[in-house]
């Protein structure tokens, strides 16, 4: 058998193989597309709500390529979410109407007030503020009394939970929740922007504060970075100083000694109360 016979054999044998793989594949069961069961609401879940888990039931699976699409939530991972919008019986719920509640109001703990003010860029660290900054706020303006020029510290250790550029976001975002975690992610696209408005997080009666000195005493801002974020900016109150014998120069020994016992028997009694009548009043 020669080389020219063995060669012809090898190709018949190549092609029977290949024909048999290609039966095959047509006859092979054809792998079933990853699904996802997706959120939809039960009841009527109003603006602001923090979803639970009564609020919510599963919907029809859905091809997980769908999900990412539309931004669709798995059932078991849109409770703690918060509702953005009227979601109204029935409805899939996906990152539009529903996202982290820091995603909503910028912040998850619901008792910090959430509060904005603009200043230059050269006011705002050159514009390069970013969420997570802690940052001293301070004012300054002019005395209309006196016309003379002053800065206050208006409220130190400020939390930067948002910027913008004049409202408008510094960087673009799209939401997209993972279809298989449910995490909440976003796809960051466009150039970075300037930072002139800031967002801070703080207590409602600091929040009053920044509102009184920017808008009602009109003062100028001008913010900076903490110096160092993990100091605490209350002070222990500095203890009364104890109150000291009157000194008694002049006098001899034996005299100076007893007006002092005076003073302190003095200081020390009690001044007596009025005296409470049978109705619970004093006469």
């Amino acid at each position: 058998m020669n080389s020219r016979t063995l060669l012809i054999i090898l190709l018949v044998f190549l092609l029977g193989v290949g024909a048999i793989l290609t039966i095959a594949e047509l006859f092979k069961t054809p792998a079933t597309p990853a699904s996802m069961t997706p959120a939809i609401a039960a009841v009527q879940i109003e603006p602001y709500t923090v979803i639970t888990q009564d609020m919510i039931k599963a919907g029809q699976p859905v091809r997980q390529s769908v999900a990412i699409e539309k931004g669709l939530y798995p059932a078991e991972a849109v409770i703690g979410k918060m509702a953005t919008d009227l979601i109204t019986p029935n409805t899939l719920i996906n990152g539009v109407n529903a996202k982290p509640i820091e995603e909503v109001r910028f912040v998850e703990d619901l008792g910090l007030e959430v509060v904005s003010f603009q200043a230059g860029v050269d006011r705002l660290v050159g514009g390069q503020l970013r969420p997570g900054h802690i940052v001293n706020l301070y004012g300054f303006g002019r005395d209309e009394k006196t016309r003379e020029n002053f800065t206050v510290m208006v409220e130190p250790r400020l939390w930067v939970v948002n910027v913008s550029q004049s409202g408008r976001d510094v960087d673009s975002a799209t939401p997209q929740p993972d279809p298989e975690t449910g995490e909440y992610k976003e796809t960051i696209g466009g150039q970075m922007g300037t930072a002139t408005l800031i967002t801070v997080a703080t207590k409602p009666q600091n929040a009053m504060h920044i509102i009184d000195s920017l808008g009602a005493q009109g003062l100028q801002a001008w913010v900076t970075l903490a110096a160092n974020q993990t100091v605490d900016f209350t002070r222990a109150a500095t203890p009364a100083a104890t109150a000291k014998a009157p000194a008694t120069p002049g006098l001899p020994l034996d005299l100076a000694l007893t007006a002092t016992a005076l003073w302190k028997q003095i200081n020390s009694t009690p001044v007596a109360g009025p005296p409470r009548t049978g109705f619970g009043g004093s006469r």
